[in-house]
């Protein structure tokens, strides 16, 4: 589990390490270190998204294909999360979303 905790209440995510294991461990560890502590949700249109997006801090990348090694699709559905990406496939590293709709349009990007 990974929570996040805000002003206005607490946020629980159930991280599948079985579906990807790599991505849960990347994002296990960053929580673990406190850098997410203190970062704030800064897109709020079909998502909200969070992670050390102009914090200074940094994690290093997750070049990873999760899909490719596990064979599990997981969409986009309204509460799921996802490691967000900048127009590259398989180069996230510490910005999560969550969905706030049904978002399957996005399926294949992220």
């Amino acid at each position: 589990l990974l929570v996040i905790d805000r002003a206005l209440g607490t946020i629980t995510l159930q991280l599948l390490a079985e579906s990807a294991p790599q991505t849960v461990s990347h994002i296990t560890d960053i929580g673990n270190s406190k850098l997410y502590d203190g970062t704030s949700f800064y897109r709020s249109d079909f998502v909200i998204q969070f992670g050390l997006h102009g914090t200074g801090r940094t994690s290093g990348k997750l070049s990873v294909n999760e899909t490719g090694s596990t064979g599990t699709v997981i969409s986009n559905t309204r509460g799921t999360a996802s490691v967000a990406h900048f127009d590259v496939p398989d180069c996230g590293g510490s910005e999560l979303f969550i969905n706030l709709g049904d978002n399957a349009h996005i399926d294949s990007a992220y």
